[in-house]
Order: C-alpha cells, then structure tokens, then sequence
C-alpha cells in the first residue's frame, strides 16, 4: 500500500512537472512572439508618469514602454551607445540612461539591436545643449595670437571673430577654447557655433566703443608712469600698441612717486572737457587689460576719477576711490595679458576710510562732472607682509563700458 501511494504520487507529480514546464515554455514562447514595439518613451518618477517623452538631454534616465522588448542586447543614441543593465530589462520596460557623450552623427533616432540581429528604430532626439560663452581671459589680442574663450558645452566649436572670419581652434574642452585670431579681425562681438547651436558674446572683442586711454592716441601725463613703445620689442609683449606701466624695486605703504602712478588731466588732453563716461553707475563697469609678470604682493591699486583740473582730485571731498587688491588671496601673477573688470559701484571709498573698511561711505553721484583719471599703487601693507617688494604692472586700453 505504501509503495501503490508512493508510486501514484511520483505519477502525479510528474504530470504537475510537465503541465509547469509546459506553462513555462508557453510564458517564454508568448514572451517572444510578435515584433518587439515601443509604445511610448517616459520619465522614471513613478508620480509622473504620465509624462511621455520625445527626447532628454545627456545623462538622463527614461523608461522605455512597449511589448517583446526582453530580448534586447543593444540601445544606440544617434551613434552613440547606452550602457544596459539586465536587472532594468522586461518584456515591456526597459529603464536605461541616456549616453553623456556627444553624438558625432545626430539621426534623432533610438536604435534597439536584439539577440537575432533584428534592429528597432524609434524617433528620439538627444537633447544637447548649445554653446555659452560667459568670458574671454583678454579682450584685446593681436592677429595670429590665441584668444582664450570660457564657456559650456563647446562639442566640436567654431568661432567666428568679427567681420565674419572663421579662427583656427587651437584645442578645446567642454569649457575651453583656445582659437587663433584670424589676420584682418576687428572689433566686435565673437560667435561660437557647434552643431547643437550658437552664441554671440555679450563682450566686445577689442571693445573701442569709449577708450579713455590707449597710451597710443590717447595718452597721459608724461611725468608719470612711462609707456612701453611696442617699435622697441618690450618685455612683456604688448597687447595692443604701447602700455603704460608701473616698475619698482620695492615698494613700500603710502610711497607716492611718480613712477608708481598713471595720471590723465582733461585740460591738458585734445579731449578737452569730456566726461568719462555717460549713463547709470550701476550699469557701467570700468575696464582695462593688464600684465602682471612678477608677483605682486603687497599695497593696493587705488582707481578713482576727478574734475575738470589740472590736479589728479584724490582730495577733493566726497571723491570716490576704488581699491583693487587681487593679491588678498596670495600674491597676483597673470599669465599673459589679462581683462579687468571693475563695476563703478565698487568706487565707494572716501581716502580717510579705514583700511580694514569693506563696505566704504562715498559713491560716484555725477558722472558728468568726472573728466580725470588716476591710477596708482598706494596704500598701507595689508596682505601680512612688512618688507618691500618689487612690482612691475602692466596696463592698457582703460575704458568705461556697459556691463
């Protein structure tokens, strides 16, 4: 009786085996049977999913929805492949990022390779953005030198100088270029183009639109800084014709000598009496290209601008002086000629303001009253140093501008 039972029992379970095996084998078969179909592509947050999508930008991960998609081996963006996870692979999802290289050949279309070889084509853009260029390390470099632009998302760039001609990449990342300005460039905005799009430069390559010194054309008082003259192949080269420059040996606080300032007086100018600049103070930014070839440590640069005099106006009342220190956070060095930009609002120091004072109690009220310029190294020892040290400053192109 026992083995009757034991035997009617194998015989049982043997036929329940083959009935599973049978259901198995026709779940695998209904698995596969039919053309693999996308429904509909959509975002992974289960609250929104609802959301279908066309396309998604680099690096973002989608949920693909149809039928007999189990087999699946490959996903192609354009020309470009995602990598698969099995564990997010079923018969009617597949959820796979979006490949973060930039495509070489852009089809808009997402390609599924299957085990048999058999390929599915579904229309779907990979979003890349275009180009922003936020800054140029110098506004003004001479033909056949590299201009340095910064920026995102420059995929195989062409830069575009003003005038229409196209410059020599010299090499780029995603958020460099290094180009080479074309012979015959003049001034104007630069335009970077890639495949995805293209941005003009808020800032003017060789902005001329109100030069207050060129130390060409446009000079200051001999008896103070001297100008380098480009005929005679100075060190450092220069960026644009001649420069004015500071050059000591060691310079101490609060040493005024005339070497070390750059005074321009408007009655002694071919301008005559003409403001400096015309317009809001907090739209205005004042700027100028330098070259700092050895550190520079110590003692501020004080900026300020006066009346129509023959006197620099440091002390008339309420003057407004902006204090530029770049060497606060270790000592100043450029690499090359570099672009400066100060915003008039940071002219805000009364001369008596205390040098630990951030904040400053004066401000530029009238810029039509403003025809001078000065520019000068003065001050107190603030960056914790008491020796004197050498300096050799280099500075071109001063110019008020819109920001």
């Amino acid at each position: 009786m026992k083995k009757y039972l034991n035997n009617k029992f194998l015989m049982t379970l043997t036929v329940v085996l083959i009935a599973v095996i049978g259901l198995s084998t026709n779940s695998c078969k209904k698995e596969v049977a039919g053309d693999p179909e996308i429904f509909y592509v959509r975002v992974t947050d289960p609250d929104r999913s609802d959301s279908l999508m066309i396309g998604a930008y680099m690096g973002n991960l989608i949920a693909i929805i149809g039928q007999n998609l189990g087999d699946v081996r490959e996903i192609w963006f354009n020309d470009q492949q995602a990598t698969l996870n099995p564990t997010y692979i079923t018969s009617t999802t597949i959820i796979v990022g979006v490949p973060s290289s930039v495509p070489s050949v852009v089809t808009d279309k997402m390609k599924l390779v299957f085990a048999d070889g058999d390929e599915l084509l579904y229309d779907f853009k990979v979003n890349v953005p275009g180009p922003q260029l936020t800054g140029i390390k110098c506004e003004y470099v001479p033909d056949g030198e590299t201009v340095v632009l910064t920026g995102d998302y420059f995929f195989d760039p062409k830069v575009i100088f003003p005038g229409g001609i196209e410059g020599t990449i010299a090499s780029f990342d995603k958020t460099n270029i290094d180009v080479i300005v074309p012979e015959g460039t003049g001034p104007g905005p630069i335009t970077v183009q890639t495949t995805f799009g293209k941005v003009n430069s808020k800032f003017i390559f060789r902005d001329n639109t109100n030069i207050l010194l060129d130390f060409d054309t446009w000079k200051h008082e001999s008896w103070t800084a001297p100008i380098a003259d480009p005929s005679t192949n100075p060190s450092p080269a220069p960026c644009d014709g001649g420069y004015a420059y500071f050059k000591h040996n060691a310079v101490g606080e609060w040493m005024w000598t005339n070497e070390m300032t750059m005074q321009y007086w408007a009655p002694r100018s071919a301008k005559g009496n003409v403001p400096v600049a015309k317009g809001l103070v907090s739209d205005l930014i004042f700027r100028f290209e330098i070259n700092v070839p050895i550190e520079w440590k110590d003692v501020r640069m004080e900026i300020f601008f006066g009346p129509y005099a023959e006197d620099h106006g440091r002390d008339m009342a309420g003057n407004a002086l902006a204090r530029w220190k770049p060497w606060k956070n270790g000592p100043y060095i450029t690499d090359g000629w570099v672009t400066v930009s100060i915003p008039l609002t940071e002219f805000k120091f009364n001369k008596d303001d205390g040098t630990s004072d951030e904040i400053g109690s004066a401000s530029i009220q009238d810029l039509s009253k403003l025809t001078n310029i000065t520019m000068m190294i003065f001050g107190p020892f603030e960056a914790g140093s008491t020796d004197k040290s050498p300096v050799h400053i280099c500075i071109d192109n001063v110019r008020i501008v819109s920001k």
